[in-house]
């Protein structure tokens, strides 16, 4: 009889385990659509993901699940839309973007409403003047180089509207980096690529930007031609 009994026991024990796993299964993969939802909402806005912000808003009490809550999300993504959840560092801090496979030609058809083109072309601007700056450019120099283009600090231009304002936006969406520094004139802003930028934005694309608006060829600037041909593959 107690044998018997033991056995029961224990076969209940087992059965009673194998409901808490899948009760947790069954929650991961709840917390994986959802943090599925949560990148795409988030790119709506084009801003990347913090790792603090998934915990926060995704998996409360839950962190500890995060590389495989993350995983599930990464593959609903893929499987879904197409989605590549991608991983960049930024003051070294982890941080997550959602970027699409697609061909970035269709993808910005599709994609990019008819008022944000204007932006998106001085974003390139931006770009260029700083990579053909070697990749640091002062805030002075950056001003002075957009008057060229006409747009003035302290007006609104026609098309990209409060340009300051825009720049700033950029750098929230870490495609352009801006950092305070101390020189012999005190301390000044800097300007320079962002995590995201190397990661979306094709060097080769840039320069090709620069030559249109100068009539020149590309390998007319050795230095910045020599660095895109070392360049990471992504980046080309």
């Amino acid at each position: 009889c107690r044998l018997s009994f033991k056995l029961s026991y224990y076969n209940e024990y087992k059965s009673y385990l194998r409901l808490l796993v899948m009760a947790s299964e069954a929650d991961t993969k709840k917390l994986q659509i959802q943090l599925a939802r949560y990148f795409l909402f988030a790119d709506k806005k084009n801003i990347p993901i913090k790792r603090q912000d998934i915990v926060k808003n995704v998996l409360k009490d839950q962190s500890k699940l995060l590389p495989k809550v993350l995983e599930g999300a990464r593959q609903f993504l893929l499987d879904s839309f197409n989605f590549t959840i991608e991983e960049i560092d930024h003051n070294k801090n982890k941080c997550y973007m959602l970027r699409n496979n697609l061909d970035k030609s269709e993808v910005q058809a599709l994609t990019t409403p008819a008022h944000q083109i204007p932006q998106l072309g001085l974003l390139l601007v931006l770009l260029s003047l700083i990579h053909m700056a070697d990749n640091v450019l002062d805030e002075s120099d950056l001003w002075e180089n957009l008057r060229i283009f006409g747009i003035e600090r302290a007006q609104s231009h026609i098309d990209f509207g409060d340009v300051e304002k825009l720049i700033n936006e950029y750098c929230k969406q870490m495609f352009i980096e801006k950092c305070k520094v101390m020189s012999t004139k005190g301390q000044t802003i800097q300007f320079k690529w962002g995590a995201r930028a190397y990661k979306e934005i094709r060097m080769m694309d840039v320069l090709r930007f620069c030559a249109s608006i100068y009539d020149v060829d590309v390998e007319i600037w050795k230095k910045q031609f020599s660095r895109h041909l070392g360049a990471p593959e992504n980046a080309t």
